[in-house]
């Protein structure tokens, strides 16, 4: 524990920057985990992946790669595959549960047991209307899903190993199924093994793992396999009909294009392989299978790829989901050629939603992580110094809370008043309410006392995915997770709620309340934006829908104005007493330079310099802004480099920190800048499977 003090202390550094000075954090500990398996909904446009410890993230497309949930693990849950029907979403884990997850609540909505061990995979039929879940026992257990159920059905007939992989054939009454040194074809009305297709050995004590199967229309199955292998066979006569060694080690996932012209495949090796069914000379009607390397951007295994559009997206053990474009390689097929020449971009594994609370007062910040919440009291320094210099540290950084959920239950949201007198946090069902006594902050040693208070009995508080403290501590606001707006009321010894406002939409995500305490903002995933007047206990207005999502709001410090970010990285001001846009926002709206809306990373906070009410603070994973509305927008085609040389535009830029967590601007003109370096971040990761280079 003192080596952890230590190096905390060594972590944080205070820098004068312009006219702020930065207290530079870097002990927040958030660890990035791999990347277990991925589902697109295509009529959504929306992607859900799994992480390794459980978690499930909700992906918006259409809004560039916005994240618009995170679903906190829970202890010994693993999500082993993903499957969307319409709009319900189903996973499979080891605990040998197959699950559906409510997409407004946040948790489990229907579950029903395999009764045949842990799933290791699961697929869908093409009505929606069936599960076929793959079993350790080795044998293809259907669900029924149909009006809007989640019942186990039947059972197919067992085979000697586990069940890795499944494919449900689109037209027929057929399943494919994949384990260990075969490949079997079932008919789904008897429940039994109509063919079995044999995988050859690379030594015959060794195992053939079959990880990955996909069954085409025309009855070929295309597999991936532990001797890295891609194959595709005639399902219909049984036969192999090319094997390609396409990695230099295991096959652990396929992916197929709406056409089913294109296979795309990778695994441990972590390069993807194009393969494109194509006439195999020209003017000939005969066609064949020929490969093409894609790209090499993952570190580690890939372990899970879809076909999105014209999109191929690959994630796994290095935590990043990389994205290139699938038509970029299609004119040279056949040859390999290198990745660099494809256009792709990362999306890191950065949460879009702040992990992090100020209370800017006495200068104290919250950490939230998914199983506990540390609280700090931020270090001293002297107040000298120039642009630029690391001013040292007076008083390191102290730990002065560290808080534990029971019984493994994940953390939804957090919350702590400005002068850390209360502190709230909510798993999905259950509020929990502290009140926070500390004395002597300077000290080497502060006094910290924590009590915890209890809801009241007839009114209890809701679990919440969003909180936010009044400024006069009397009252907490809540998003409950039936996405309703709601007031509970701080009392010396118990918490109630006072009002819960109708539900006016069922995907809310993002709350702010004004500095006076009267509006409360909130914004949908359906582009809504309603602010409610705490006081009068009613819906004021809705902001006119702009057709993106809001990433980021705030409230302005005289609480006229609420500004919003969008995913499309315009910015609004909206006017709430006369309940239209401001004049900034009428003036600038298309003003925004090309360079700034190519961005590809999103506005996770927009706040209102406390002392300046004319400048904006605004940040992504990879910089921050100051926008200073008194001065003019740049020209729109200009870049981010012709933009450092000009001093008289709006766009203030930094782009010193990566990644960065949160920043917030103080009252006294500090700036909390929260950063997970790009090393630390990805520290934890394991060795990776060692590629020759050339010239080595």
């Amino acid at each position: 524990m003192p080596l952890h003090v230590f190096m905390v202390a060594e972590c944080e550094n205070t820098a004068k920057m312009g006219e702020f000075r930065v207290h530079h954090v870097r002990f927040f500990e958030w660890t990035p985990k791999s990347i277990q398996c991925m589902s697109y909904n295509s009529s959504k446009q929306r992607l859900a992946l799994s992480r390794c410890d459980g978690s499930l993230e909700l992906w918006s497309i259409k809004d560039g790669w916005y994240q618009e949930e995170i679903i906190p693990g829970i202890e010994d849950q693993s999500i082993e595959d993903l499957v969307w029907q319409g709009t319900r979403l189903f996973t499979a884990g080891l605990d040998g549960h197959i699950r559906e997850i409510d997409l407004v609540k946040l948790n489990t909505k229907k579950s029903c047991h395999s009764n045949a061990g842990p799933v290791w995979c699961l697929a869908s039929n093409s009505a929606g209307t069936r599960l076929a879940a793959g079993t350790e026992d080795g044998c293809v257990v259907l669900l029924d899903t149909e009006y809007n159920v989640l019942e186990y059905l039947t059972r197919f007939d067992s085979q000697d190993s586990r069940i890795l992989c499944i494919s449900w054939h689109s037209g027929e009454d057929l399943i494919v199924t994949g384990g260990i040194d075969n490949i079997r074809i079932w008919s789904v009305s008897s429940g039994k093994a109509m063919q079995r297709l044999t995988v050859a050995r690379t030594d015959k004590n060794k195992e053939t793992v079959i990880w990955s199967v996909i069954c085409l229309s025309d009855m070929t199955i295309v597999s991936g396999d532990s001797r890295g292998k891609t194959s595709f066979w005639n399902g219909r006569q049984g036969t192999l009909i090319k094997s390609i060694q396409s990695h230099k080690a295991d096959v652990y996932c396929l992916a197929v294009d709406s056409t089913e012209n294109i296979v795309v495949s990778s695994g441990i090796d972590s390069s993807v392989v194009q393969f494109n069914y194509i006439a195999a000379r020209e003017n000939s009607d005969w066609r064949d299978w020929v490969g093409t390397l894609v790209h090499n951007q993952h570190t580690h295994d890939v372990r899970a790829i879809q076909i999105i559009n014209k999109y191929v997206v690959t994630g796994g053990v290095d935590t990043n989901l990389i994205q290139f474009n699938l038509s970029s390689i299609g004119s040279d097929v056949g040859h390999k050629r290198h990745s660099s020449e494809n256009k792709w971009k990362r999306i890191t594994p950065v949460p879009q939603k702040s992990l992090v609370k100020v209370a800017g007062d006495v200068n104290v910040i919250l950490l939230q992580y998914t199983y506990h919440i540390e609280v700090w009291r931020l270090g001293f320094t002297q107040n000298t110094g120039n642009n630029g210099d690391i001013l040292p540290l007076r008083s390191n950084p102290i730990k002065l809370i560290q808080l534990k959920t029971k019984g493994g239950v994940p953390i939804f949201c957090s919350s702590i008043t400005q002068d850390a007198s209360f502190m709230s946090y909510s798993d999905c069902d259950t509020l929990r309410f502290y009140s926070i006594t500390l004395e002597n902050l300077t000290d080497i040693q502060p006094g910290v006392s924590m009590k915890k208070i209890t809801p009241a009995t007839d009114s209890p508080p809701d679990g919440a995915h969003c909180m936010c403290f009044t400024s006069d501590k009397t009252r907490l606001v809540t998003v409950t997770s039936s996405s309703c707006v709601q007031i509970c009321s701080i009392q010396p010894a118990s918490i109630s709620v006072e009002h819960t406002f109708p539900q006016l939409s069922e995907s809310l995500h993002l709350l702010d309340v004004s500095k006076d305490d009267q509006f409360a903002a909130v914004a949908d995933h359906d582009c809504n934006v309603h602010v409610y007047n705490l006081n009068s206990i009613q819906h004021v207005c809705s902001v006119p829908r702009q057709g993106h999502q809001v990433s980021a709001l705030s409230f302005s410090p005289d609480s006229k104005m609420v500004v919003m970010a969008y995913t499309n990285q315009k910015i609004f001001e909206f006017d709430v007493n006369q309940m239209e846009f401001s004049d900034w926002t009428k003036k600038h709206s298309q003003s925004f330079m090309n360079a700034w809306l190519k961005r590809k990373s999103k506005i996770t906070k927009i706040s209102y310099n406390p002392n300046n009410h004319n400048q904006l603070f605004l940040h992504d994973e990879q910089l921050f802004c100051i926008l200073d509305k008194t001065q003019n927008f740049p020209h729109i085609k200009r870049s981010f480099e012709e933009l450092k040389l000009e001093k008289t535009t709006a766009f203030h830029i930094c782009m010193k920190y990566k990644f960065l967590f949160h920043l917030e601007v103080l009252p006294d003109n500090w700036l909390v800048a929260v950063e997970r370096p790009q090393l630390d971040l990805y520290s934890s990761l394991p060795e990776a499977l060692k590629r020759k280079k050339f010239g080595t």
